[in-house]
């Protein structure tokens, strides 16, 4: 059941997963690793597929239905002039990098769909980083974990 629950955590909140798995369930080095790396491949997996899904239905209708008969400017609020700095200035191995750590997995899955979706070399970036992550995470909570 414990196994299970990091597993299903991991697939939403990488980076929260780590701290329940090495204090509360006391879980091992190498099963931390192997059950947020699960959770985290099942993550990426379906959120590729439901983010290729809600791409291909905003771009079939919800494109007609913010049409109006005047031509609006966009606004760009905040959230997204940052996602725009965000690939634009550090591209796919920013979004990478900082999926597991500061986005979560679906909202970083989703951003590297839809920018980078084409190239199908990002989503092994998206696997690495999550496996680098992992270990870096693992080897922090264990350190902490042993010195107290």
């Amino acid at each position: 059941m414990k196994a299970l629950l990091i597993i299903f955590s991991s697939t939403w909140k990488f980076a929260a997963t780590f701290p329940v798995a090495v204090y509360i369930f006391q879980m091992s080095f190498y099963e931390t690793i192997l059950y947020t790396n699960i959770g985290g491949f099942i993550g990426i997996l379906i959120s590729t597929l439901v983010s290729k899904g809600l791409i291909k239905l905003f771009n079939a209708y919800g494109s007609d239905l913010f049409k109006s008969k005047k031509k609006i400017r966009k606004k760009f609020s905040k959230r997204n002039r940052r996602l725009v700095f965000l690939k634009d200035k550090y591209g796919l191995a920013g979004i990478a990098i900082l999926t597991p750590v500061l986005l979560s997995i679906p909202i970083g899955v989703f951003l590297n769909t839809k920018y980078y979706g084409h190239r199908k070399i990002s989503y092994l970036y998206l696997l690495i980083s999550q496996i680098v992550w992992s270990f870096a995470y693992t080897l922090f909570f264990t350190a902490i974990k042993f010195s107290i």
